[in-house]
């Protein structure tokens, strides 16, 4: 699924036509800043594991390909919260990552700025 690509209700629809007919699905992120990592998150989060794993999948390379990765995690509504770093691979996800929805409902100062008419 690449809910950051396609409209949630898409892939919401998507991912319940997957459980519905027995297909395994995780999340890829098509390389994405941080904010968008943790749209993806919430969604693959919510899905069933794939087959002989105990978590959900999500695919992330954005720390990989952009050169700014630290300064795009800064802009993140939740900047310095643990479930935004990955750690030996994988993203720990606590009730403060639910209870707000991975940032991805708060805005953001920076990118607010950045369309914010003079």
């Amino acid at each position: 699924l690449k809910p950051i690509a396609k409209t949630m209700s898409l892939s919401l629809r998507l991912a319940k036509l997957g459980h519905d007919k027995g297909v395994p699905c995780f999340c890829a992120d098509l390389t994405v800043p941080p904010i968008l990592v943790d749209w993806n998150k919430m969604v693959a989060a919510r899905l069933e594991q794939l087959p002989g794993l105990k978590i959900g999948v999500v695919e992330s390379n954005g720390h990989q390909n952009y050169t700014n990765w630290e300064a795009l995690k800064s802009y993140h509504p939740c900047s310095g919260a643990p479930w935004i770093e990955q750690v030996d691979g994988l993203f720990h996800l606590d009730s403060d990552f639910y209870d707000k929805s991975g940032g991805i409902l708060e805005t953001s100062d920076h990118y607010m700025e950045l369309v914010a008419a003079d």
